[in-house]
């Protein structure tokens, strides 16, 4: 839960956005989408989350345990692959579930937070993956966000043109 907030968060709000829209930008689903990340979103996302295990006093082991299956699925949901996976998709978070996340078509914009479970979208109402189709394209205004490493990082301290998001 502490994940599909913090996501839901960057996507609102404004002063977050920049951060996020990083991640967004990339046009085509591979698996280093996944890692096309500015270092506040990490910073920001991993200790918001794993901050509150840590201070609840779960052992390093299973911390690390889980670390190591974030790492691969966070991999395999930005993946290039169209499997299915039947009824599975309903409990876990799939590559067709995550792929409508960073769908450029305007019903998938700002849905399905889920990092994990995609029946966490639901409870929340921000579910949109259509069943029988994939997105056709990728990435959330991607001619806003420079190339190169450098260039992304300083992107979101640079003065905006005016079209950036607008709401909160």
């Amino acid at each position: 839960l502490a994940e599909y907030a913090i996501h839901r968060l960057f996507h609102r709000a404004r002063v977050l956005w920049p951060f996020h829209e990083v991640h967004h930008s990339s046009r085509e689903m591979d698996w280093l989408a996944g890692s096309r990340l500015h270092l506040v979103d990490v910073v920001a996302t991993r200790g918001f989350t794993f901050l509150p295990i840590h201070l609840l006093g779960f052992e390093r082991a299973p911390v690390v345990a889980y670390l190591a299956f974030v790492s691969v699925h966070a991999v395999f949901i930005h993946a290039n692959v169209r499997l299915r996976f039947g009824g599975l998709e309903r409990l876990v978070v799939t590559p067709h579930f995550h792929h409508w996340h960073h769908a450029e078509e305007g019903a998938a914009v700002d849905k399905n937070f889920a990092v994990h479970f995609p029946w966490i979208d639901r409870l929340f109402g921000t579910f949109h993956a259509p069943r029988e189709r994939w997105p056709e394209r990728y990435g959330v205004a991607p001619d806003r966000v420079p190339e190169g490493w450098l260039s992304q990082l300083a992107f979101p301290f640079a003065p905006k043109s005016g079209t950036e998001r607008t709401d909160e």
